[in-house]
């Protein structure tokens, strides 16, 4: 049974880094996303299981990723992507979409790039904050201020 937790944020008018929805969902075997193309960019961060996501180059020449916990990946806003768990060991994932003035500076310290979509943590005390901060905004999902 797949089981998602979903949320989109206030419509507020944001300029350096903006929020949009988050959420989190275990997938059910061979569950799939697109092909679809994205307003703004989503990132995904892989909890357990696997999946595959595939995903334009700059050149637009498609490539496959294979994905599995403790890894991540991002879809830039435009591109026809699509993604599907694992048919033996499906993926939980925690999605974000964001956009902004500043995204461009997150995403050259995460090195990622649309030839690179993927995160690998290169510390874990790396991976172990983007969890943490991951399930910090879905536990907070209905606090407002």
């Amino acid at each position: 049974m797949n089981e998602v937790i979903f949320s989109i944020f206030p419509n507020e008018n944001y300029i350096d880094l903006g929020l949009y929805q988050c959420g989190k969902e275990q997938c059910e075997p061979g569950h799939i996303f697109g092909p679809a193309a994205r307003n703004h960019y989503l990132f995904h961060y892989v909890h357990h299981g696997k999946g595959t996501l595939i995903a334009p180059n700059r050149r637009g020449v498609n490539q496959t990723f294979h994905l599995h916990a403790g890894q991540g990946f991002l879809i830039y806003p435009g591109l026809i992507t699509t993604y599907f768990a694992d048919m033996e060991d499906p993926w939980e994932y925690s999605w974000i979409e964001f956009d902004g003035l500043r995204v461009q500076a997150a995403l050259d310290l995460m090195n990622l790039t649309i030839d690179e979509p993927i995160y690998r943590a290169s510390r874990s005390a790396m991976k172990e904050e983007m969890i943490n901060q991951i399930e910090f905004i879905l536990e907070h999902l209905h606090d407002r201020a």
